[in-house]
């Protein structure tokens, strides 16, 4: 009789901590849907509003691009060579070219020249177009860390970013407020 009234009891408190957690599951649920929270997207570009730090980096015709050459609507695409969402990316803008000028930046693979040519001479044909290295401060300066990136500025603040054209179905290029 011990044995099973012990078992009852244990079963119990199984059960009683089970119904507490159910009961704070559906409360976080709850609160989610009345506040609309989601979960974060594109955590790996810079937020509209943030103005682009002081950058310096040479095209492939070896012109420098720097800040001062974001003046009006300007996008930026940060790609990577053996990318596949960067292919896709690349993709569906040589498909459908953007209406502002539009500057790409390639993170190269020394080891892989070919492929790097290969990328640089498709985002070629949207504008002028710098290849980098790992770690380079042009990152830094527009905030990104992942590829692939695409940011929409206008005089060197960023009014839209995503990593997907999708992303910019409601980007009008008007200046954001400034972080």
């Amino acid at each position: 009789m011990i044995l099973l009234t012990t078992a009852v009891v244990l079963v119990a408190v199984v059960v009683a901590v089970h119904l507490l957690f159910t009961f704070a599951l559906v409360a976080r649920v709850r609160e989610l849907q009345q506040h609309g929270s989601a979960p974060a997207r594109n955590t790996h570009v810079p937020r509209p509003g943030t103005v682009v730090r002081p950058f310096s980096v040479t095209d492939t015709d070896g012109a420098t691009i720097t800040e001062a050459d974001l003046d009006g609507p300007v996008q930026v695409g940060f790609f990577q060579v053996g990318c596949g969402p960067c292919r896709m990316l690349s993709d569906a803008l040589v498909t459908a070219p953007p209406a502002a000028r539009f500057v790409s930046i390639v993170d190269g693979d020394p080891a892989a020249p070919e492929a790097t040519a290969q990328l640089v001479a498709k985002l070629g044909v949207l504008g002028r177009v710098a290849v980098i290295g790992v770690d380079d401060p042009v990152l830094t300066a527009f905030e990104v860390v992942a590829f692939p990136a695409l940011l929409h500025t206008h005089s060197g603040v960023v009014t839209a970013s995503g990593s997907r054209l999708d992303d910019f179905a409601d980007a009008t290029g008007a200046p954001a407020k400034v972080a």
